[in-house]
């Protein structure tokens, strides 16, 4: 595994995309003024730009690419994940600061992924997650008060109201009139071009940037300085060939306008890219191939297992749908099935898998002959699978992949099956930031008056070679929005 130094030294020498820099001897006039700059209308943008106003900036600007707000966030299930919370107590849930950390910090070294980095970037979200997600109920957002399981040893995934996925449009409506409420300046079709500083001197203060807003190119100052909340590069094929190009081919859920705009611009001034390749290194969904609906989380919740055309599993699917769909990539699997029995349907249509039947396709068979028939499975593979896998049940754990969790025969028709392809949904690379949400270049310093959160920042967590499950990118963004705006409302 490469280590931190290597990890820098990679993303140092790929070659930079270009992206002009511009300086202040350029830029003697100013098309506007404001004292916070913000890029990003989704849950990192909106909540830094609320977080600015109330911690004293006076005029606070956020302009988003597409013609409305969301970003990334609107499509996201809108699961908050964090340990610890009011809402998990209420719902009789053990659960603290230091189990979520110390799950995070155990199942990252059970996957080899030892801790080689300074961690206090990740562990502020699980320091500070809690107290964020109360900031954010008293801006109007609604979580439901049932937590579900997620990847980890308890239920800390904290839902928007009404619920998974139908949150998110909910968490953005919250935030957008919080932030009008606030006085915070919204507005849409208007882009990053490129960043401005004070000289050419590298590491010089990033004191504006160039906006390409419709038809006309704005030069804005920011007296406080500029936040980035772009997104990842999930849409962005140049930037996935880049830095993950063993997913270069894999189709793109995320949303379209993250292709990496933020990432360009403070790169091209010397902004350090921590490039994820101990964990995933971009985050995949199961997508259904009938409809186009992404899903994952079931598989952490429901006894189902996974398999490919032949019938055979490839996979713990208990570890969930990160751990599936990159085996999927690795084996060049182009579809899988999801496979579950009467007992599970009975059990969970009503709960997890509610959103699979409500939202995508599942085909129900009186037999496991007639689905292999159906789905265009190998008969053979899959009874051969399933008898295997009854028989390890009995026992406890499966012979191929120690899967101990999750267990129940599939042996009651009717059964059903799901077919889904593996999509790039968000990625795990992103800008280096601090604790104070300020971009780091590649010296390892900050750069004055830029400031980083959400997506464009990659999974704070993997990069630390933490397990998965403690947080979210939703946590994440919050966090780092809200910590990111009050250190530029200070400048």
């Amino acid at each position: 595994m490469l280590k931190r130094r290597g990890l820098l030294k990679l993303a140092a020498v790929l070659p930079l995309l270009s992206v002009p820099s511009i300086f202040a001897a350029e830029t003697d006039n100013w098309d506007e003024t404001v004292d916070v700059l913000v890029f990003g209308g989704g849950m990192a943008g909106l909540t830094a730009a609320i977080s600015a106003r109330q911690s004293g900036a006076k005029k606070v600007l956020l302009l988003e690419k597409a013609p409305f707000l969301g970003g990334h966030s609107v499509m996201s299930g809108s699961g908050y994940y964090i340990g610890g919370s009011d809402i998990q107590k209420n719902a009789g849930i053990e659960d603290s600061l230091e189990i979520n950390w110390k799950d995070a910090v155990d199942r990252g070294t059970a996957a080899n992924r030892f801790i080689k980095r300074d961690i206090a970037v990740a562990r502020q979200v699980y320091e500070k997650g809690v107290d964020t997600m109360k900031w954010l109920q008293s801006l109007g957002v609604t979580f439901t008060n049932k937590p579900v399981q997620g990847i980890g040893n308890r239920k800390r995934v904290h839902y928007v109201a009404p619920g998974y996925k139908k949150g998110s449009p909910e968490l953005i409506k919250a935030l957008n009139k919080a932030a009008l409420d606030n006085g915070v300046i919204i507005r849409t079709n208007a882009r990053l071009a490129s960043l401005i500083q004070k000289s050419k001197e590298f590491g010089a203060p990033v004191i504006g940037a160039v906006v390409r807003e419709k038809d006309k190119t704005l030069r804005i100052r920011a007296e406080g300085g500029v936040i980035l909340a772009t997104g990842g590069f999930a849409n962005g094929p140049e930037l996935v060939k880049k830095y993950h190009p063993y997913l270069q081919n894999v189709p793109s859920l995320g949303s379209k306008m993250n292709v990496g705009d933020g990432i360009k611009a403070a790169t091209a001034i010397g902004a350090q890219m921590i490039v994820e390749t101990n964990g995933f290194g971009m985050n995949m969904l199961f997508v259904g191939t009938h409809k186009g609906q992404s899903m994952g989380l079931p598989l952490t919740e429901a006894p189902i297992i996974v398999v490919n055309k032949e019938g055979q599993r490839f996979q713990d699917e208990s570890r969930g749908y990160l751990a599936c769909t990159h085996k999927m990539v690795e084996k060049g699997y182009k579809v899988a099935y999801w496979i579950f029995d009467k007992k599970t349907s009975d059990k969970f249509r009503n709960g997890c898998l509610k959103p699979l039947f409500e939202t995508e396709v599942v085909h129900e068979y009186p037999s496991l002959e007639a689905l292999a028939k159906g789905e265009g499975i190998s008969e053979k593979g899959l009874l051969t699978t399933i008898s295997e896998y009854n028989e390890d049940v009995v026992k406890g754990k499966d012979r191929y992949f120690g899967r101990s969790k999750l267990l129940q025969q599939v042996s009651e028709g009717p059964f059903f099956a799901f077919e889904a392809e593996p999509r790039i949904y968000t990625s795990y690379s992103g800008l280096e930031i601090n604790t104070k949400a300020q971009v780091m270049d590649t010296r390892g310093l900050a750069i004055p008056g830029l400031y980083a959160a959400g997506d464009v920042t990659g999974h704070l967590g993997y990069q630390a070679n933490l397990g998965g499950g403690g947080i979210s990118g939703l946590s994440m963004a919050a966090v780092y929005g809200r910590i990111a705006g009050a250190q530029a409302a200070k400048q």
